[in-house]
């Protein structure tokens, strides 16, 4: 699994008519939003303490359904990361419930964003952390 570049311009809009169209959250936005947490939890351990994820399950097909606690888990997993890195990035998380709203534009803007953020500062992090370069008896440069 690679680093997917996040959606970070959700929008929700509506024509002249009064229909809906803004984006529509589906199957690969989750697989993508759940896989780069996984990436940014491999990428994290790196640089910070060992920790652990919780279950995301399986990548969705078309056709699948999202629930609640499948969201959730990705709130979780983000808030994890967040509090073992970059505590200042994760924002609020949010909980969600059976047959209640689902995340709306602003929320997958926030996860998104927040996805990219840790991303970056990371991957500088990394960049930036100080190497010394020194000779060993044999001459060889390690």
């Amino acid at each position: 699994m690679a680093w997917m570049q996040p959606k970070m311009d959700w929008e929700s809009s509506y024509d002249s008519s009064g229909n809906y169209t803004g984006d529509y959250f589906n199957f690969t936005d989750y697989n993508r939003i759940k896989n780069n947490l996984a990436e940014l939890r491999n990428k994290a351990v790196l640089l910070y303490p060992e920790f652990s994820l919780g279950s995301m399950g399986a990548d969705k097909a078309a056709g699948d359904y999202l629930y609640a606690d499948e969201i959730n888990a990705l709130e979780d997993n983000l808030d994890v990361i967040c509090n073992n890195t970059i505590p200042e990035l994760g924002g609020v998380k949010k909980t969600y419930y059976e047959n209640t709203a689902t995340m709306n534009y602003a929320e997958l803007n926030r996860i998104e964003r927040c996805c990219h953020d840790i991303y970056e500062n990371l991957k500088n992090q990394e960049q930036g952390r100080p190497r010394l370069s020194f000779l060993l008896g044999t001459g060889g440069r390690f």
